[in-house]
């Protein structure tokens, strides 16, 4: 075999070890249904961006990356494990439905998308500074309002910054995202 083939099957099989599979979906990570049907209404994204590409962004949204290695997952978990019984169901939902808001829309080619990866970052410390479940749950619901109004035009992502969220939640900003 040849150096030059040799090369680039080992490159070849370090991708796809890099690479998430989407054919062995994740049992918890939500139905790729779920992320096929945001991906095919988007026309826009379909120009620029594969589906298969699209749901290897989600997977590495919620199981992390190699350059951003905690993902929407550990984000949950840590959350969870610090809730107390009664609230825990509620709190494992609400970071659900909201995960898969922010994930089909980060998952888009980055000239596409609304949500990027500074947000994330944001908003994945904003929730883990707080350790209340109840106002967890606000500063939830503050993003999926804040995501709302994102896409409807009435709020620029300059807008949505540490501050912000220090202001509203109650906690010491440490400078801006």
């Amino acid at each position: 075999m040849s150096k030059i083939l040799s090369s680039f099957l080992i490159t070849l099989l370090l991708a796809s070890c890099i690479t998430p599979s989407i054919r062995n979906w994740p049992s918890d990570v939500p139905r790729q249904a779920l992320f096929i049907r945001a991906y095919r209404a988007d026309a826009e994204n379909q120009l620029v961006q594969s589906e298969q590409a699209y749901l290897e962004w989600i997977l590495g949204f919620y199981q992390g990356t190699l350059i951003y290695p905690t993902g929407w997952l550990d984000v949950e978990q840590a959350l969870l494990e610090r809730s107390d019984a009664e609230s825990k169901q509620e709190l494992a939902a609400r970071l659900s439905e909201l995960g898969v808001v922010i994930g089909s829309e980060w998952a888009k080619e980055n000239d596409e998308r609304l949500i990027d990866n500074r947000m994330l970052a944001l908003w994945g410390s904003t929730l883990q500074l707080i350790g209340n479940p109840e106002e967890q749950l606000t500063a939830i619901e503050l993003m999926a309002s804040d995501i709302d109004r994102l896409f409807e035009g009435s709020l620029r992502k300059e807008d949505i910054v540490e501050s912000r969220y220090a202001e509203r939640l109650g906690f010491e900003a440490f400078g801006d995202f």
